[in-house]
C-alpha cells in the first residue's frame, strides 16, 4: 500500500511504497547424515517377523462310564497325516500340526470304531475329548454234541491154537537155506499170531504190517534193522518191536545169513508156507 510520509527538514514529501510484509516460508531443517559405519562392521541384521504359535490337537479317549481308554488306535488324514496311540490315561497329543480340517480315526479292540471331523485353526490348540462305545459281543455258536464214549469191547478171544514146541537149532539143520537169497518156515500160529523164521542172504526191503505188531529176535548172523529212517545194528540175541504201520527192512552183512524169528501179533494164522 503507499503512504505519504512528510519530513519538515526537507520540506518533502515522500511516498514510500511498503508492501505487506509475508513472512518468509520456513524451509523444514535438513537432517544430518547418517553416522558413517565403522570399517569391518558388518551391516544389521533386520529382525525376522514373528513366527505364528505352534498347533497342538490333544485328544482324551474315554469309555462309555468316564473312566480313561488307553491302547485306542488314534489316526489322521490330511493336511497332515499322524496317528498314535493312547496311554494309560486315555490321552494323546499330536504337536506342530497345520491348519485346516482333519478326518480322525478312533479304534480300539472290543469298542465300535468312531471317525470324526476336527477342524484346526492357525497358531490355536485344540483339545478334542472322544468317548467310545463298547462292540456288541458276537452271539457264540452252541457246541456240537459229543458223541457218546464207545462202550468198551467185549468181544472174547477166539479159542486157543494146539501148544507146540520147536528147538531152533535141529530146525535150522533141516531147513537150512543153503545158497539161496532168502528163506522162510513156518514156527507156529494161533487165531492171533502167527511165527516164523526168516534167513536172509538179501535184503529183505522196506515192508509194513497195517495190522500186526512184530517181534523180531535174532538167532544168528549180523545186520542192519532199519526202523523208519532210523538205523540199528543187530546180532545174535537182538530183539526189537516194530508197531503196526511203520515201514521196516532187514539188511544182512558178513558171509553168513542173517537168521530171524519174526512173530506177527494181530492177524489169524496164514498156516504153514
Amino acid at each position: 500500500m503507499l503512504r505519504l510520509i512528510f519530513v519538515p527538514a526537507l520540506g518533502l514529501a515522500l511516498s514510500v511504497a511498503l508492501a505487506a510484509q509475508t513472512p518468509p516460508a520456513q524451509t523444514p531443517p535438513a537432517q544430518a547424515p547418517a553416522a558413517p559405519r565403522p570399517a569391518g562392521q558388518p551391516p544389521a541384521t533386520p529382525r525376522p517377523a514373528a513366527r505364528p504359535a505352534a498347533t497342538t490337537l490333544s485328544f482324551q479317549l474315554t469309555d462309555a462310564l468316564g473312566a480313561p481308554l488307553p491302547e485306542v488306535q488314534v489316526t489322521t488324514q490330511s493336511p497332515v497325516a499322524r496317528d498314535g496311540v493312547t496311554g494309560s490315561d486315555g490321552s494323546l497329543r499330536f504337536a506342530n500340526m497345520r491348519a485346516g480340517t482333519y478326518r480322525v480315526r478312533f479304534a480300539r479292540t472290543g469298542s465300535i470304531t468312531l471317525e470324526r471331523d476336527v477342524t484346526v485353526r492357525a497358531g490355536e490348540s485344540l483339545a478334542v475329548d472322544v468317548s467310545l462305545s463298547p462292540a456288541p459281543l458276537a452271539a457264540k455258536a452252541p457246541e456240537p454234541m459229543k458223541p457218546a464214549a464207545p462202550e468198551p469191547s467185549t468181544k472174547a478171544l477166539p479159542p486157543p491154537g494146539e501148544p507146540k514146541v520147536t528147538a531152533i537149532p535141529a530146525f535150522l539143520e533141516k531147513n537150512f537155506i543153503g545158497r539161496d537169497p532168502r528163506k522162510e518156515s513156518d514156527l507156529g500160529c494161533t487165531p492171533t499170531a502167527t511165527a516164523t523164521l526168516h534167513q536172509l542172504r538179501e535184503a529183505w526191503l522196506n515192508h509194513t504190517h497195517d495190522d500186526a505188531d512184530e517181534w523180531i529176535y535174532v538167532v544168528a548172523g549180523e545186520g542192519t534193522l532199519r526202523i523208519g529212517t532210523a538205523d540199528q545194528r543187530v546180532t545174535a540175541g537182538t530183539f526189537s518191536l516194530v508197531p503196526h504201520t511203520i515201514g521196516h527192512a532187514l539188511l544182512p552183512s558178513g558171509r553168513n545169513p542173517l537168521i530171524v524169528i519174526s512173530v506177527l501179533s494181530g492177524p489169524p494164522c496164514a498156516g504153514p508156507k
